[in-house]
């Protein structure tokens, strides 16, 4: 009888062997069997469990499954796809749809305009500390005062700066920090040492108003907005106090000392030089000399950061006009005010047909709202769009307006 059995069980291994279907059955069972009992999960999931068999020891290892007969066994024995747990429906969700909604560049200018309304600024005091050089009074946004490790080479002086570059870089994601640290050489025992100290940030930085790339054209484009035609420069501020002119950059070092035409810029100046300051937010082209003033903050000691944009403009071209002419120590330089024009279709389809018409190199149109007034750091209500974008985010609307017009010319012949 145990001949039988045993003859019995190697005709069903010689078999299995032989047949690919039942070799996949045999594994399938025997996989089934080395598992626990399936237990239900909080979320409604059934897992399979695996435990050790207890005659695992003993028996010969089989061969491994291939990766068919593991995705068959798995298909056939494992989980239910159905289930709407929180974790399938968040692993097979957009990330996008699990982000809070972001709002739009439209409803971040409304809410700029809404909160420019609610607060109050006084930035007399700080026109005059920055332009009578007191930089420990001088406001900040950001923290002023940063830690860093300053180790000691061969120069009295490292910078720490990324490399300017030759673009205006209005992209709010681009915030240059340059820190200009002055250190000396500490020697022990013939080695240099390593110190950490507190680094002051340069109070000059973030002193100018710096614009958005626009993405969206405001609703209200042509009623509520100027655009200007960028030339290709270094964007700096502008400072005239005390008999001397300096001019800085975005991130507050200085750039240029001269004397200028400006109120107070030059030594011989007949006003006051120290109550006549003035600062300016120019666009400087090195090649020509040349300072473009893109925007007015304070004109012979009087502020106004609080002004609107339409005054700002109208008070920079008449000043500027009034300014005394340069004489021979101050002809180094020369200062130009940039125009602003409201956008309407023709006069930003002009701007985008000859740009070079205006004299210099253009890199862009800057958009102001009428209404901002000037914001020290970055906001919406001041849009960039470079030159190699324009076609791209103003092309349609052109294309729409000048349809309108066509229609419309229509209609009145009609009539």
């Amino acid at each position: 009888m145990a001949n039988t059995l045993k003859d019995r069980n190697l005709n069903e291994h010689s078999s299995i062997e032989n047949d690919p279907e039942a070799k996949t059955t045999s594994i399938s069972l025997e996989t089934t069997k080395e598992t626990s009992q399936p237990s239900s999960s909080a979320d409604g999931v059934e897992e399979l469990h695996s435990t050790p068999s207890a005659s695992a020891t003993n028996e010969p290892s089989q061969p491994s499954p291939t990766v068919d007969e593991v995705i068959e066994l798995f298909s056939t024995n494992f989980v239910s796809t159905t289930s709407g747990s929180f974790r399938q429906r968040t692993y097979k969700a957009s990330p996008l749809q699990l982000k809070k909604r972001e709002e739009t560049q439209e409803e971040r200018r409304a809410r700029a305009l809404e909160d420019q309304k609610k607060r109050r600024r006084d930035l007399t005091s700080h026109a005059r500390n920055l332009a009578l050089f007191k930089p420990s009074e001088i406001s900040s946004d950001e923290d002023s005062e940063i830690e860093d490790l300053v180790t000691d080479h061969k120069v009295d002086s490292i910078k720490l700066s990324r490399p300017i570059k030759r673009k205006l870089e209005y992209e709010q994601d681009e915030n240059i920090d340059h820190i200009f640290v002055s250190s000396k050489k500490a020697r022990h025992k013939g080695k240099f040492r390593t110190s950490s100290r507190k680094l002051k940030k340069n109070p000059y930085s973030n002193q100018i108003m710096h614009a958005e790339r626009m993405f969206e054209i405001p609703s209200d484009l042509e009623e509520n907005w100027y655009v200007v035609l960028c030339p290709i420069g270094k964007r700096c501020i502008v400072i005239s106090a005390k008999g001397k002119t300096v001019s800085r950059l975005r991130n507050g070092c200085e750039m240029n000392r001269f004397e200028s035409p400006l109120p107070a810029g030059s030594s011989s100046y007949k006003g006051n030089k120290t109550s006549d300051y003035c600062i300016l937010d120019c666009i400087y082209d090195q090649t020509t000399f040349t300072y473009y003033v893109l925007d007015m903050m304070c004109w012979k000691g009087h502020p106004i950061y609080d002004c609107d944009t339409e005054f700002r403009f109208y008070w920079l071209n008449t000043k500027l006009a009034e300014m005394d002419s340069p004489c021979q120590n101050t002809s180094t330089y020369t200062f130009t005010p940039l125009t602003a024009y409201t956008c309407h279709d023709e006069q930003i389809s002009s701007l985008i047909s000859y740009p070079d018409s205006f004299g210099y190199r253009p890199d862009g149109l800057l958009f102001f709202n009428k209404y901002t007034q000037y914001v020290l750091g970055d906001t919406p209500l001041c849009g960039w769009v470079g030159m190699e974008n324009i076609e791209e985010i103003f092309g349609p609307f052109i294309q729409q307006k000048q349809q309108m017009t066509v229609v419309e010319e229509d209609y009145s012949d009609n009539l």
